[in-house]
């Protein structure tokens, strides 16, 4: 597993529910999107504000344009466009249909441009005095006009924040709507959610235990909720709330969330804990817990190295679960070369080891750097990036493939990079080794010639846009370009 060769470190698989088309499960505020359609065809609309939409038109006439978004569709008025570009070219699967985690979740479909570009956003940021204004009225008249246009606000407020990579302020956004507008669901859930996405877990509990008890018809609620308790590693809580959301409507997803989360209660239900500031970890009771405990401290030191090299420190404890490799073969259904998983939680199987290696201290700081940067990036990081950054905060260079990398790179081998977005899982073993190489060596590129300041800002900026658009916006440069100034850094550093 962690042998001379690395393949269990290097091979490292993350885990994602494969999609199987649409969900018919809707409640009238939100749409329910628990699977997601394997692809789609891209068209541009361009909108008289300069904004544009990324998403097939399915239909259009005189009054509107519609267009498919995950979940449903929605309609934009057609005065708001300039003109609308088709495409018959598949679209890259969006970020977010590909779920980093193996749980159910709520999907609120975006709202309607008009609701986004409405008069609370200017010049590329909230306009906070426009909004106090229409808090002022809401308070002083709280007239369904006047409550209306608040929310509007505040969504429109709370979505540009998003968007722009900034999902703390975001939360704060919803807070305040939720605090002038309480007896609104779709508020709340969408409070919920962003506050699942970046692992506040126990503020998510607190405020979707009560509203789930509030709206005992709504699923939501009970299925958002469970989810919270998955990712505290709540189990019980977790299974509870999944059956309650059953009892209140079928749905596919969440039995097989509850299937999972009960599977995972029978093989590591009475397994031990210890707590630190910053992780939860948990080990079978007939492991060593001398080694448990070096783990600990392990991860509590590559904490702090990360909050240091990264500029970011998650706000709540990130799950660890130590298991017997039949475990771990059992609860990851991975391949017997993936010596490690981190699917929001991080697993490593550890049986035979009586005490921290230098081998198991990189993986711990691998698996780690993962956590940090799905917070970072809201999940949207694509996997060469996320890879290569791990691979270097864990201390491995590509001295050792040096070579054999610059050969397969001049002979086209290795996958392009604008092609490595999405998981590593089917390459070829030996092809799947270079390609973790690759990933490692345009992200030593990027440090050596811009620094881990350009690295870290790169990083953020993924949260709201591609990486495509990053490259443009931060290096002026596009993925082909980038491709080349990888091939030329390895060859010239290697040799070809």
């Amino acid at each position: 597993m962690y042998d001379a060769n690395r393949m269990a470190v290097l091979l490292e698989v993350r885990k994602h529910s494969a999609p199987h088309g649409k969900t018919a499960w809707c409640w009238r505020l939100v749409c329910v999107l628990l699977l997601f359609p394997p692809m789609l065809f891209a068209d541009v609309i361009y909108l008289k504000n300069g904004r544009k939409i990324v998403a097939p038109v399915t239909k259009q006439d005189e009054k509107q344009v519609t267009y498919e978004v995950e979940g449903g569709e929605l309609s934009i008025s057609r005065s708001m466009v300039d003109h609308i570009e088709k495409s018959d070219a598949p679209a890259a699967a969006p970020a977010s249909a590909r779920p980093n985690r193996d749980v159910p979740l709520p999907f609120t479909p975006p709202p309607d441009p008009s609701i986004v570009a409405s008069g609370v956003i200017h010049d590329d940021a909230v306009d906070e005095a426009y909004l106090t204004h229409l808090t002022d009225d809401a308070v002083s008249s709280p007239t369904p006009e006047n409550l209306h246009k608040l929310k509007q606000g505040f969504q429109a407020a709370a979505v540009f924040l998003t968007r722009k990579g900034d999902p703390e302020s975001a939360i704060i956004k919803y807070r305040e709507a939720v605090k002038y507008l309480p007896n609104d669901p779709a508020l709340s859930l969408a409070l919920g959610y962003l506050l699942w996405k970046q692992e506040h877990y126990l503020e998510a509990v607190d405020l979707l235990r009560p509203e789930a008890d509030r709206y005992p018809k709504a699923p939501d609620f009970r299925v958002l909720l469970g989810s919270a308790y998955y990712g505290m590693e709540n189990l019980d809580q977790a299974i509870t709330e999944w059956n309650k959301a059953l009892a209140i409507q079928d749905n596919i997803g969440v039995r097989q969330a509850l299937a999972k989360a009960e599977h995972e209660r029978e093989v590591s239900g009475s397994y031990s804990e210890l707590r630190s500031e910053h992780f939860l970890l948990r080990y079978d009771g007939q492991q060593n817990e001398r080694l448990s405990g070096e783990i600990l401290n392990s991860l509590d030191g590559s904490f702090q190295d990360l909050v240091l090299d990264l500029d970011y420190s998650p706000s709540e404890a990130i799950v660890v679960i130590l298991y017997p490799n039949e475990s771990f073969r059992d609860i990851t259904r991975t391949p017997t070369w993936v010596g490690a998983l981190n699917d929001g939680k991080i697993r490593i199987p550890v049986s035979g080891l009586t005490k921290m290696t230098p081998d198991l201290a990189r993986v711990l700081k691998h698996e780690s750097t993962h956590s940090f940067v799905r917070q970072i990036a809201l999940g949207h990081c694509p996997t060469w990036f996320n890879e290569g950054l791990a691979q270097l905060e864990e201390g491995a260079t590509t001295a050792a493939l040096g070579n054999q990398l610059a050969r397969a790179i001049a002979a086209g081998k290795i996958p392009v990079f604008s092609s490595l977005e999405g998981s590593f899982v089917g390459l070829p073993t030996d092809q799947a080794v270079l390609t973790y190489a690759k990933s490692l060596a345009a992200l030593e590129y990027l440090r050596d010639t811009y620094g881990m300041g350009e690295v870290r800002r790169m990083l953020r900026q993924l949260a709201s846009t591609d990486f495509a658009t990053v490259l443009q916006n931060e290096i002026r440069m596009s993925y082909s370009n980038f491709e080349e100034e990888v091939a030329n850094y390895v060859v010239k550093k290697y040799g070809s």
